[in-house]
């Protein structure tokens, strides 16, 4: 009789060890199952029901109703509405209401929703509040009658689930001319409407914006507090379903280690009695060829006598160490151990679980932890370089202050000093003589006014791009500029790693719209990678500038001579945190945030081969209306 089937004939006379082996494994099954009901993988045989029907839905089915109480939340919008003098609803995200609305005027109650297209127009306005940032509000004038309205929207985790919106208020300067057209448009009596129009209340802009944002904090804590209360009574009520699935008998315990997707040997002093599928599928022998082996056996030949000591003397320390399966592929294996009764005698119940990936995911993970130290230590640099910056200018105030003074004393004391050396020959000043000196201050005081200018300007541009602004802060950004402006402080790199350095930029390029420092930081970036592609100051870069006409943007093309990139790593190099320059310092997240501030504004970030040797990198912009030139 096989070990396996003698195991099944003497689990039944052995309920109470085997009831003390499932405490002990207690926390072993909550790791295994904390996600699913612990009844969920016996294919209906388990005698404990689930007590709440919650626990067998995906998050994606739960509706907002079943995260909030709606009839709370409808006094909360109530009291908000009274408190505001705004009107209110929450909807869910194609605008159809949740709660009822709150303080609704008469002109879009009892006129504009009354018609089928005003109706279907509100419902569109009210499906379109989704955001993104829950602390951020919309506001805008209503799509369909006009009047202001702003929203948030709720979110559950990262799902958007409903929208909540006010309004219904007049915000001076308005066009009621426009809004008297609209009541043709949906067929409504104009002296009607407009009467309604006036008992809609009026508040300023910034008022109603202090309302959406009291709005957004409202909205967001509620979110919070609704999650937490759902996830807790989740957890609470899969709580009681683990402990009462854990005091079934002896047969859920095996089929439980059946189950489980970590090798679980019985042995005997380390002598192989039995094992589960996982164990045969993770070594890939069958239970026959387990037969004779001991467990070190399975393990690599620097590991084997550490698990032969571990097992032979039924140690309950958790450890790990390298096994290797039959076809020869090396695991990182955690092992850990109980005792239990077995056909009349102590024997052990080993667990070995695969962590090979995990491990692989903490090293990744911890070489991904040094790449962000990194790029913090370089936006501190940042921060260094606008300190130093400030320093700079200090002292460099004072010469381009005092400079031009020089310049008026010079030209009053230089009649003196001519009298003076007509009429008493040549003399010395500073270790020069008169006559060399008089043609040569001036030259020498209009060098230090332009190295001090220079100073300035350096100093300004390095302010300017250290200095921190919000991605999402857009104006119309002359391009000209931002390409002289990083130039500047190129100027000193550039001359030192090539000696043909050539620009073409187009002249009177239209304004694109976007944040000048981040379009900045991307052009800087590939400047920076095409001089450290460079091996000899003889190879070039070329920056050119152009406006394309029929697609209506602006290419920017950085184009250089060095060593370029290879073909299979053109497709990753804009991925975060992929360098091919890790030994040089290199963090993997130049390129990476550069694309994602191109794709900010709209455009596209390409990388090619040079055909001469090196690589061009094209970034585009698209320009704004108001830019555009005529065809």
């Amino acid at each position: 009789m096989d070990s396996e089937k003698v195991f099944s004939n003497n689990t039944a006379q052995l309920p109470e060890d085997f009831l003390e082996e499932i405490n002990l494994l207690r926390g072993r099954i909550e790791e295994l199952e904390a996600s699913q009901s612990l009844c969920g993988n016996l294919g209906g045989r388990c005698s404990v029901k689930n007590s709440w029907d919650g626990l067998s839905k995906s998050e994606e089915e739960y509706r907002f109703e079943d995260y909030f109480d709606v009839e709370a939340l409808q006094k909360i919008q109530d009291a908000f509405s009274e408190a505001t003098n705004v009107a209110s609803i929450i909807t869910d995200l194609d605008g159809r209401p949740i709660t009822k609305p709150s303080r609704f005027c008469r002109l879009c109650r009892d006129l504009i929703r009354r018609t089928p297209k005003g109706l279907k127009n509100c419902m569109r306005s009210d499906a379109s509040f989704g955001t993104k940032s829950p602390l951020e509000p919309i506001t805008r004038p209503c799509l369909s009658g006009g009047l202001w309205d702003g929203g948030t929207s709720f979110y559950v985790g990262d799902r958007h689930i409903a929208n909540w919106i006010v309004g219904q208020v007049r915000c001076p300067p308005q066009d009621d001319e426009r809004i008297k057209s609209y009541a043709r448009e949906i067929g409504v009596d104009e002296d009607v409407f407009m009467d309604a129009l006036s008992e809609v209340p009026v508040m300023s802009r910034e008022q109603f914006l202090n309302v959406c944002n009291a709005l957004c904090l409202i909205a967001n804590q509620l979110s919070i507090l609704a999650r937490k209360n759902f996830l807790q009574a989740q957890a609470i009520e899969r709580r009681h379903v683990a402990e009462a699935a854990l005091r079934e008998s002896e047969e859920r315990f095996r089929q439980l280690a059946q189950s489980t997707f970590e090798a679980i040997f019985f042995h005997h002093e380390g002598e192989i009695l039995t094992s589960n599928k996982a164990g045969q599928r993770v070594f890939g022998y069958n239970q026959e060829d387990f037969s004779g082996l001991r467990i070190e056996d399975l393990a690599t030949p620097d590991y084997r006598n550490l698990v032969r000591e571990y097992t032979s003397e039924n140690r309950k320390s958790r450890f790990d160490a390298n096994f290797r399966n039959r076809d020869g592929k090396e695991l990182i294996c955690e092992i850990q151990q109980r005792e239990i009764i077995f056909q009349g005698e102590k024997v052990s119940v080993c667990a070995i679980r695969d962590i090979t990936e995990r491990v692989e995911s903490e090293r990744q993970a911890k070489e991904k932890e040094q790449q962000l130290i990194q790029a913090d230590k370089m936006v501190s640099l940042g921060i260094l370089v606008s300190g130093m910056a400030h320093e700079i200018n200090n002292p460099n105030s004072f010469m381009t202050l005092n400079l031009p003074l020089m310049d008026e004393i010079w030209a009053d004391i230089s009649p003196v000093l001519e009298d003076y050396y007509h009429e008493n020959g040549e003399f010395l000043a500073g270790g020069l003589e008169y006559s060399e000196l008089r043609s040569f201050m001036p030259d020498l005081l209009s060098r230090m006014r332009e190295g001090a200018t220079r100073i300035s300007g350096i100093v300004n541009s390095l302010k300017d791009y250290s200095r921190l602004q919000p991605g999402e802060l857009m104006w119309d950004v002359d391009l000209d500029s931002v390409i002289k402006n990083s130039l500047r402080l190129l100027e000193n790199m550039i001359s030192k790693t090539t000696q043909k350095f050539k620009i073409d930029l187009a002249d009177n390029l239209p304004p694109v719209r976007g944040n000048s420092q981040r379009l900045s930081q991307v052009l800087i970036n590939l400047l920076v990678n095409s001089c450290e592609a460079l091996t000899d100051r003889s190879q070039g870069i070329y920056l050119s500038s152009r406006y394309v006409e029929e697609e209506n943007k602006i290419d920017i093309i950085v184009c250089d001579e060095g060593i370029g990139i290879k073909e299979e790593h053109l497709k990753k190099i804009m991925d975060p945190f992929f360098t091919t320059k890790r030994n040089c310092g290199g963090t993997g997240l130049g390129l990476s945030v550069s694309s994602s501030i191109v794709q900010e504004h709209g455009g596209e970030l390409v990388f090619t081969a040079n055909p001469g040797g090196g690589t061009v990198a094209r970034f585009s912009i698209p320009v704004t209306g108001e830019g555009e030139k005529d065809a």
